[in-house]
C-alpha cells in the first residue's frame, strides 16, 4: 500500500495510506478533489486537485467516486436575484401565522 503525504491546515504535513484518501471527480466539468480524515485532529480535509494529481492518486490505489452537477443549474432563471431584504421579509413571514393561512388558502384554491 502506497504512502501519501498531504497537508492538514491545522496539523501540517501528514502521512496517509491509499485507504485513507478518497478522490471525487465531476463528470460534467472534470473538476476533481481529494479528501481524507486527518490522523492527528480527525477533521475531514477536502482539497481541489488537478487531473494529473487525480491520475497519480488513482494509479496508486485510491478509490475514485464520480458525481454530476445538479440539474437545477441548467434550468432557466427568470426574475431578479433574491436580495437581503427578500430574505428578511421571508423570515418574517415564516413567523407570521396569518401568512401561513394565506399561503394554504392559495394552495387549496389553486
Amino acid at each position: 500500500m502506497a504512502t501519501i503525504r498531504a497537508s492538514c491546515e491545522t496539523c501540517g504535513d501528514v502521512e496517509l495510506t491509499t485507504a485513507d484518501v478518497r478522490v471525487r471527480v465531476c463528470i460534467d466539468d472534470n473538476r476533481g478533489e481529494y479528501s481524507f480524515s486527518c490522523p492527528i485532529c480527525h477533521m475531514t480535509v477536502v482539497k481541489p486537485a488537478e487531473p494529473r494529481t487525480i491520475d497519480l492518486l488513482v494509479a496508486s490505489g485510491v478509490e475514485m467516486d464520480t458525481w454530476t452537477l445538479p440539474a437545477e443549474l441548467s434550468e432557466p432563471r427568470a426574475g431578479r436575484p433574491i436580495s437581503h431584504d427578500d430574505l428578511l421579509e421571508f423570515h418574517d413571514q415564516l413567523h407570521d401565522a396569518s401568512s401561513w393561512d394565506k399561503a394554504l388558502e392559495h394552495l387549496l384554491d389553486g
